[in-house]
């Protein structure tokens, strides 16, 4: 099949080594008090982690990355198309597309955060093709050929783009999904999506070879969660591990499609808004079982994080 493979990975912390994590956090709790009205104090989950600890388990981490670079290096792909969400970086409120691709030409990934950039390759034929069959199917799709100062701002794809895809060589599209300003599609309509790019793949890019990103999650409740739409007692600091380790089981199982029947809801009460990019990827990869699918709930860096890769060839 044209989608020859697809992995999806956490960002924010998950780019970061554990001993920047502290510094980070108590950024995250302060602007969570300034958007949610008061300022948390570390959980006791995180109290009880040690330095060591996380060490020992973010390696877990560390080391699907350098799997996924490897993999990425050997792919022979024609492009990434790599999903992911925006939190008012490239759009403002006042613009809010559900799902968008981006048909431009090159553009410069820039971590503002970390103060990182690069110039970055796209491939508006591909891109322009799946925004013409997603048309097709049902679904539309927003697109933009330009961006602001030709800057890609969203940390949903610029960490992915710079520390896992740069160095291959490989040209990525940009993908947007609505995942944190509600209303926000629904999982089933992601599930969908994600159908319907599969669909437009095999029918009009026969002869590319195409690699998915999915980028975000798992449960964390950072500053970009929809406070003001927040259901449940959970705050900055808790992770939903159990509704994360069921998800990551049914991924396992290949059972991706499970997660089409989740509500909008859950999504919130669980800090699970960005898990529609990892289902776009889901809908577009169907029964498949990873090569592998990490997951560590580290509260120092308050966040779930979740790193896999499937291949879908051979």
């Amino acid at each position: 099949m044209p989608i020859v493979a697809a992995f999806a990975t956490s960002h924010a912390y998950t780019f970061q080594e554990p001993e920047t994590w502290d510094a980070r956090r108590t950024r995250s709790k302060a602007n969570v008090a300034k958007r949610a009205g008061w300022l948390a104090d570390d959980t006791r989950e995180a109290q009880a982690e040690t330095l060591e600890d996380n060490r020992e388990r973010y390696a877990r981490i560390r080391a699907a990355h350098d799997s996924i670079r490897e993999k990425l290096a050997k792919s022979k792909a024609d492009a990434v198309l790599l999903i992911g969400d925006d939190q008012t970086e490239n759009f403002g409120i006042e613009n809010i597309p559900q799902f968008l691709i981006y048909t431009g030409g090159d553009y410069v990934a820039d971590d503002w955060d970390r103060k990182h950039s690069a110039s970055i390759a796209s491939h508006p034929q591909i891109a322009k093709a799946l925004v013409e069959g997603a048309l097709g199917e049902g679904f539309d799709v927003s697109w933009a050929t330009s961006l602001k100062q030709g800057k890609l701002l969203s940390h949903a794809h610029t960490e992915p783009i710079l520390y896992l895809v740069r160095n291959s060589g490989i040209p990525v599209v940009p993908l947007f999904v609505n995942a944190v300003h509600p209303p926000a599609p629904s999982p089933g309509r992601c599930y969908a999506f994600g159908q319907a790019l599969r669909r437009v793949v095999q029918r009009d890019l026969a002869d590319r070879r195409i690699v998915l990103c999915a980028s975000g999650g798992l449960s964390h409740f950072s500053p970009s969660h929809p406070w003001a739409h927040h259901v449940g007692d959970r705050y900055v600091g808790d992770i939903a591990v159990e509704f994360d380790r069921e998800i990551v089981q049914w991924m396992r199982e290949g059972r991706g499609d499970k997660l089409a029947g989740l509500g909008s809801r859950e999504l919130i009460e669980n800090g699970e808004g960005e898990l529609r990019q990892w289902i776009v990827m889901l809908g577009a990869i169907g029964g498949a079982k990873p090569d592998f699918l990490v997951y560590e709930p580290l509260f120092r860096s308050i966040m779930g994080m979740g790193v896999g890769y499937w291949t879908l060839e051979g």
